[in-house]
């Protein structure tokens, strides 16, 4: 017998079954695959764009860096010496094109009491900031805040001299809704000599400090400007030149030594100050950016492709020619895409923040910050949002 008419196309096939999806099915499988494929299905038609963008999809949905939150100082006027005439203000430079902002206002308002808000890091989703308070002056509190959410947590004082401390945090919603506290515990070993004496931890899960002094090590000191997180561990650089990573009971479970090739002469502790040295991942890998040999006219990339490996690979040599033309001056690294082979950095002499490609070799201008130009930027933090209320803080 013989059949007539046409096999369906398996495209239409696979649309119309799409079609025969509800919303909430479609938003709950979306859920379940990675920020990448995100991005390619909000092209699929509008009524999947707008599923995906919907403030209460987006909870659900994985998302990926939105933007940059920074600092920078202004000086009120030279007839004015009051107490507060040098002022730290923060704002945040948005890198998507989005109808709906993520939160109201950058300077985070919603954190009442205090006169001065300094972010000082973020770690997915949740940023830990320093916060003097309007009364006593002299006062201050380390708070762990969520802007898109305005929930915040106010952290209990330790038993060590926080003078005397640096502080690193960590959050990974997709290992636990806690978060924990770093605190580097120094101390003066003579002739201006500062090492690492041990770690203090808070964890949202217990409510309380914990101290680990053995296994850090009696000549440890830390570059102040290198961490990051990855693997479920924080990331610390050594003035040695070697990463460790250290686990939540602030064990030192691994020691990544970076190759001599890679130089670290350009380490630096302020965005200011021209950081031309990044660590962080994308795509699963660690990548190394520096300049070599004080040549600052090329950054080098290195990629660890195999973490439990101690093996560097070198990946590009970019020059900054290529970057800025004969201006290759004055650039400070910031971030890299966690999704994409994107670095971000700020060319300080014309005021806007860049983006390059590295696998396709194109520079682009993402925002002009020109407004900001005469006064110093303290810092640079990526933001991934998490807009999800399930993080562990109470007000």
């Amino acid at each position: 017998m013989r059949l007539s008419g046409r096999l369906m196309d398996p495209s239409k096939k696979s649309a119309c079954a799409a079609a025969d999806l509800t919303d909430d099915i479609i938003v709950e499988i979306l859920s379940r695959l990675p920020v990448k494929s995100i991005c390619r299905f909000k092209c699929v038609s509008w009524h999947w764009y707008g599923l995906i963008t919907h403030s209460e999809h987006r909870k659900k949905i994985p998302q990926t860096l939105s933007g940059f939150f920074y600092g920078f100082v202004h000086h009120r006027g030279r007839f004015n010496r009051e107490e507060n005439d040098i002022i730290i203000f923060s704002d945040f430079m948005d890198i998507t094109v989005r109808e709906e902002l993520l939160f109201l206002d950058p300077s985070l308002p919603f954190l009442t009491g205090y006169r001065q808000i300094i972010p000082k890091t973020c770690c997915n989703g949740l940023l830990f900031c320093l916060c003097r308070k309007v009364f006593p002056r002299d006062e201050a509190n380390y708070v762990v805040c969520n802007p898109a959410t305005e929930k915040w947590f106010v952290l209990p004082e330790s038993d060590y001299d926080s003078g005397a401390c640096a502080y690193r945090f960590r959050f990974d919603p997709a290992i636990s809704s806690h978060f924990h506290v770093f605190q580097i515990l120094e101390e003066d070993q003579g002739y201006g000599f500062i090492a690492v004496a041990g770690v203090n931890i808070y964890s949202s899960e217990t409510g309380a400090w914990s101290r680990k002094a053995n296994g850090w090590g009696n000549n440890l000191q830390l570059v102040d400007s290198i961490e990051f997180f990855f693997k479920g561990m924080l990331h610390l650089m050594t003035n040695c030149f070697k990463l460790l990573a250290v686990d939540t009971q602030g064990k030192i479970c691994r020691t990544i030594p970076l190759l001599e090739t890679m130089c670290a002469e350009n380490f630096c502790t302020d965005i200011f100050s021209s950081n031309l040295t990044l660590i962080g991942q994308s795509r699963g890998q660690l990548y190394y950016f520096n300049t070599r040999e004080r040549d600052l006219s090329v950054l080098s990339v290195w990629i660890l492709e195999d973490y439990d490996s101690d093996e560097w690979i070198f990946k590009y040599n970019i020059s900054t020619s290529q970057l800025f033309g004969e201006k290759g001056l004055g650039f400070a690294l910031i971030a890299i895409h966690p999704e994409c082979s994107l670095i971000y950095f700020v060319w300080k002499c014309e005021g806007i923040l860049m983006s390059y490609d590295m696998e396709r070799g194109k520079v682009c201008v993402v925002c002009n910050a020109m407004e900001h130009l005469y006064d110093p930027v303290l810092y640079y933090l990526p933001y991934v949002p998490f807009l999800s209320g399930s993080a562990r803080l109470e007000a």
